[in-house]
């Protein structure tokens, strides 16, 4: 059951993601009913078990507020920060805190074409790079 529950998770990641094309399609009129539909998705996805879906979430939301900086993620944003504190896998704590930083300061992140343009398996260590690079700036 958990598997197949996963399975269905992950198709409906993977088709939010498919979802982003450059025109609207007649199920969503315009782009902004398109991204409020991803939104809902991510909500979903962030309260499964799998932690593959739950990095892809992570990713996804981080992914849209740098493309829609203008998109309200706050309710994702806040279970994302409990995730950075309280999830059991430390490797989801380091991502979900990782995308957190990316929904309080898209612009920062966005101005990186290797976090723009990273692959799902690259996303995570080119925003973390990033990261570095802030931190160490500001502490200059």
């Amino acid at each position: 059951m958990k598997t197949r529950i996963a399975i269905v998770a992950v198709a409906l990641l993977i088709a939010v993601q498919a979802g982003f094309s450059k025109t609207p399609t007649k199920r969503f009129p315009t782009l902004e009913s398109k991204v409020e539909y991803a939104k809902k998705n991510m909500n979903i996805a962030l309260h499964m078990g799998n932690a593959g879906v739950i990095e892809s979430a992570l990713r996804m939301t981080a992914q849209i507020k740098m493309k829609f900086q203008d998109t309200d993620v706050s309710d994702l944003k806040e279970m994302i920060n409990e995730m950075a504190i309280n999830h059991p896998s430390a490797a989801i704590r380091y991502k979900a805190y990782i995308a957190s930083e990316i929904c309080s300061d898209p612009q920062w992140y966005a101005l990186d074409q290797n976090v723009v343009t990273a692959d799902q398996e690259h996303f995570f260590p080119a925003a973390a790079k990033r990261l570095q690079q802030k931190l160490l700036s500001s502490t200059y």
